[in-house]
């Protein structure tokens, strides 16, 4: 199996870089400043000086542009990971995602398409389960999710678990399912737009949850955008874990432990049309996935199974930062045996 790479999560890493950043800008600062002090006209007032100043000045141009070639390669070697990510990303990332979809959005409800509407979380049936343990763990439980518009929420306690799929219909006009296109270009557009996010939201307050609850949120391409669209706005959100999703776009709006699973060669989490920010509250796994059919190599890449092998490397990874975001996710999302609701999430 192909070995993870990750970044973020490191709070030494963080500041670390922080401090590369700032001396970078002070050195610079220094060498224009002594640049300055060889103005022609200033020769006039005090020519020795000056002349002075200029047969040294090659020296300190030297030496100050040796430090900032030795802070360049300190930042490469510390934050390569997110570099791994960003020189995937063409120009197009120098547009805004959100606005991207907006303009679609606006181009489709003119041929009355894309339209969205409001939605209805059915309750199907309930059984007992006990409380994940592992990265892994959640992502076959979001594979487990193999019926149209299905969502499933465990309760342990005042604590939830919410499992939303990815995307399941891929036709421009809005249907009964909202885990569409539609839901996709509301939800890159913004937050409790997408009526796939509307029904999740309908569907925790079915299952109990309360002002006082804590949701962790799982979700998968759609569902991981949904998931990161929902902790912006609701307060109860206090963890996420996204497999193959793009939300680079609010990622770094984010204030709760997130982990974000990609895959390289998976183009949906590229479509937030930037990297995941470093940050210490947010880790990135990034995995080139093995594919067995070229001609499959878009739906091996975006596979939520293929994604579930990746998480176990994740769980298996002992990278401070990974280890660190890791251990705060899945020590706060409860203990024991839960009941579980699944839902069908419907557009009307």
């Amino acid at each position: 199996m192909a070995a993870i790479e990750s970044y973020g999560g490191d709070p030494r890493i963080i500041a670390t870089r922080a401090e590369i950043e700032r001396v970078q800008v002070a050195l610079a600062a220094a060498g224009n400043i002594l640049l300055g002090q060889l103005d022609l006209t200033d020769f006039l007032n005090a020519p020795l000086k000056r002349i002075g100043l200029a047969m040294e000045m090659p020296g300190f141009s030297e030496r100050i542009n040796y430090l900032l070639a030795a802070l360049q390669n300190a930042a490469k070697e510390y934050f390569d990971g997110e570099a791994l990510v960003a020189k995937e990303l063409t120009d197009i990332g120098l547009v805004s995602a959100p606005v991207f979809a907006a303009g679609l959005i606006a181009i489709g409800n003119e041929a009355g398409l894309v339209r969205e509407g409001p939605a209805v979380a059915k309750e199907i049936r309930r059984f007992a389960r006990g409380a994940p343990e592992t990265l892994a763990q959640l992502a076959r439980r979001t594979a487990m999710i193999d019926r149209p518009g299905r969502i499933a929420i465990e309760r342990y306690g005042n604590i939830f678990i919410a499992y939303v799929p990815g995307t399941q219909n891929w036709l421009p006009l809005a249907g009964k399912n909202p885990l569409d296109l539609t839901s996709n270009l509301h939800a890159m557009k913004g937050a409790g737009l997408a009526a796939s996010e509307k029904g999740l939201g309908l569907a925790l307050q079915k299952s109990g949850a309360g002002a006082n609850s804590k949701i962790y949120l799982v979700g998968h391409s759609q569902g991981g955008m949904v998931a990161a669209n929902m902790a912006l706005r609701d307060s109860r959100v206090a963890g996420i874990v996204t497999f193959g999703a793009p939300i680079s776009q609010v990622a770094g709006q984010l204030k709760i432990p997130v982990v974000a699973i990609e895959h390289s060669n998976d183009v949906v989490p590229k479509l937030g049309l930037k990297a995941n920010p470093l940050l210490e509250n947010i880790t990135t796994v990034v995995r080139e996935v093995p594919i067995a059919q070229p001609v499959d190599a878009l739906v091996e890449a975006h596979d939520i199974s293929n994604y579930a092998k990746t998480a176990e490397l994740a769980d298996d990874s002992t990278e401070y930062g990974l280890k660190r975001v890791r251990e705060q996710l899945l020590t706060g999302i409860g203990a024991g045996v839960g009941e579980v609701r699944v839902y069908e999430l419907s557009r009307n």
